[in-house]
């Protein structure tokens, strides 16, 4: 079985399971943990008419946005980046993080889209760090190789040093801010990060060479190389949503159905490793749970491999 080579943020596990979004939910404890580099490139590029009438929409919003800010308008700059989130998410469903899987998280979640790129597009630094990227990128020379325009190597890579740290930057301001704390749940801070960087590196890989797009995906974390994996022992569960037949790896307590989206639990309970006592699964069982009967933390899921 040919999988992408990634471990699961919370307990190491691999994927064994088909996947067809960008997103990767571990197959062992349920988390949402990873974005795969090449399934975001041809959800992008799968139908061109859409992804066309989408560039040309979201150029418009984001011209209506510039507008809002240079009169102080925060409302309207809402409004507008309100309308640019919905689009965005209805255009290109499989970009949609999976733990956002109800019209109320969906709806908190672009309310939090939209109020964090209030507080960045009415903030003096970030409008400076939007200048100063919109300069680098400007100042990028291109060169011919072999009849195709690429970007120069180090002028395009000073514009990727700028953007990876002006990004992190950004990212833990935002994951520190105690009005998003629901994101921890809904996209952890490492996948967003992932998530941000693809896009970015969905624009730029066509310009680049062959060795610039090589340092550029390892400098971002990304790699389209995928190994050769003997599937663990495990079973066929039915998805207690939609029925179908999913694999759950032994030890496995929660399983990802890439269907209907939904996680169907494998194991109800777990005994105490000290007194023996049953407890339930929680939530996410890749945390310690406290036993009922004596207090001591069990870790029930535990590395697949390597951590």
């Amino acid at each position: 079985m040919r999988i992408k080579k990634f471990r699961c943020i919370r307990c190491g596990g691999p994927k064994v399971n088909p996947y067809s979004t960008p997103y990767i939910m571990c197959d062992f404890c349920g988390s949402f943990t990873d974005v795969d580099f090449a399934v975001g490139i041809e959800t992008w590029t799968q139908d061109q008419a859409t992804t066309l009438k989408y560039q040309a929409r979201k150029l418009e919003l984001m011209e209506k946005s510039q507008a809002a800010v240079a009169f102080g308008d925060r409302e309207k700059y809402s409004q507008f980046q309100r309308e640019f989130w919905d689009m965005y998410y209805r255009t290109f469903p499989a970009y949609l993080p999976p733990t956002i899987d109800t019209t109320q998280k969906y709806a908190l979640y672009i309310e939090v889209c939209v109020a964090s790129s209030l507080d960045s597009g009415f903030d003096p630094r970030w409008q400076q760090y939007a200048a100063h990227q919109q300069m680098l990128q400007n100042s990028i020379r291109y060169v011919i190789v072999n009849g195709q325009t690429k970007a120069e190597t180090t002028s395009f890579f000073a514009l990727v040093d700028f953007f990876v740290r002006t990004t992190r930057e950004g990212m833990r301001a935002f994951y520190e801010d105690p009005r998003y704390a629901i994101m921890h749940e809904l996209l952890p801070e490492a996948v967003h990060f992932k998530m941000k960087t693809s896009m970015f590196v969905q624009a730029w890989l066509p310009y680049l060479t062959d060795a610039d797009a090589d340092r550029f995906l390892k400098m971002l974390g990304f790699s389209n190389e995928y190994e050769e994996i003997e599937r663990p022992p495990g079973e066929t569960v039915e998805c207690e949503t939609c029925k179908t037949l999913l694999f759950a790896p032994e030890g496995s307590y929660k399983i990802f159905c890439e269907k209907c989206r939904r996680t169907t639990q494998v194991k109800a309970q777990f005994f105490c490793m000290s007194c023996g006592s049953p407890n339930d699964v929680s939530e996410n069982p890749a945390k310690p749970i406290e036993c009922v009967g004596c207090g001591v933390a069990n870790r029930v899921v535990h590395p697949y491999f390597g951590r």
